[in-house]
């Protein structure tokens, strides 16, 4: 919500400055900046990032093909999930 009314002020403090025309140019640029894939990237992997250091448990998986060695049927091995 803030971003948006940031947004909203800087458009309409550039629109009247400027002009429409440059304040369609801004709102244009500011739209494929905030669609574009890598943004969308880098904003997901923030997300999981502070997800991940709040969450007091971290998600885990089971690893399924160990390889080598015997295991018991009650033996489980985990490793931290990456999604």
């Amino acid at each position: 919500m803030i971003q948006f009314v940031v947004g909203a002020a800087a458009g309409y403090v550039f629109g009247t400055k400027a002009g429409r025309k440059r304040y369609h140019q801004l709102k244009d640029g500011y739209g494929k900046v905030v669609n574009s894939p890598v943004t969308k990237k880098a904003v997901s992997a923030a997300r999981k990032t502070v997800a991940s250091k709040l969450d007091p448990e971290p998600r885990m998986k089971e690893i399924k093909d160990v390889g080598r060695g015997r295991r018991r049927s009650t033996d489980r091995i985990y490793e931290p999930d990456q999604d």
